[in-house]
This record gives structure tokens, C-alpha cells and sequence, in this order.
């Protein structure tokens, strides 16, 4: 019997884990592209993010959080904490959220020197 409950716990750990890193929020039929201001870079696993700051032609702000693969594969592509600074100002493109204006997953970034980062030259 106990061994049984085993089975069921590592499955349940196993689907939590699964479902964690779904990416199935986001709209992969839609792409969308902002130009901003990043404010903060999150370096970690396992989903990095980008929190950047959009002004529309009027001035108006919006907040953006744009989701990125794990820091593990993105130092695979030369990536480090520093990539991304606070006042650095980067265009965006990604998958926008289904539900959640302002939310997106990242599949290309510009830097302001002209480098380019693109989320199909990696394997998933």
C-alpha cells in the first residue's frame, strides 16, 4: 500500500511540475511587438522575464511583462544578469497573453545596439 502512494505523489509532483511550465496561456496564433524602456531583468529558472515600460504615441505608459525561457538556456546563447539593464530600451515581439493585457511570451528582442535574439535559433 505504500508503495502504491508513491506512485500517486510522484505523479501528482510530476503534473504540478508539468503544468508549471505550460506555456498554453499565450496566444501562438497572434504576435505582437512593443518598443520600451526595461525596468527590471529577471535572471532565473525557470521562466526568465523582462518588466518593461511602453509609451504610446500619446504618452500614455503601459506596463509590460514579457516571459523568456529558463536562464539555463538562455546562458547557453551567451546570455548573463546584465544582458538586459534597467533604462535599456529594447523591442520586443512575442506571443501576447489570452487573458492578461500587457503579458507576453518573448520570441525576438532587438537590443539598442542592433543585436537581435531570436527564441526559434533554440531548441525547445
Amino acid at each position: 500500500m505504500k508503495r502504491q502512494w508513491l506512485w500517486v505523489l510522484a505523479l501528482l509532483v510530476v503534473g504540478a511540475a508539468y503544468a508549471h511550465h505550460s506555456v498554453s496561456n499565450f496566444n501562438f496564433e497572434v504576435s505582437t511587438t512593443v518598443t520600451g524602456t526595461a525596468k527590471y531583468f529577471s535572471f532565473t529558472n525557470p521562466h526568465s522575464f523582462i518588466d518593461i515600460e511602453v509609451k504610446d504615441a500619446k504618452g500614455a505608459v503601459t506596463q509590460w511583462k514579457v516571459f523568456a525561457t529558463s536562464k539555463v538556456v538562455l546562458q547557453r546563447y551567451g546570455w548573463s544578469a546584465s544582458s538586459v539593464k534597467a533604462g535599456d530600451v529594447i523591442t520586443v515581439t512575442g506571443h501576447p497573453d489570452k487573458t492578461k493585457a500587457g503579458e507576453m511570451y518573448l520570441t525576438k528582442i532587438r537590443f539598442a545596439n542592433g543585436t537581435e535574439w531570436l527564441r526559434s535559433s533554440i531548441d525547445n
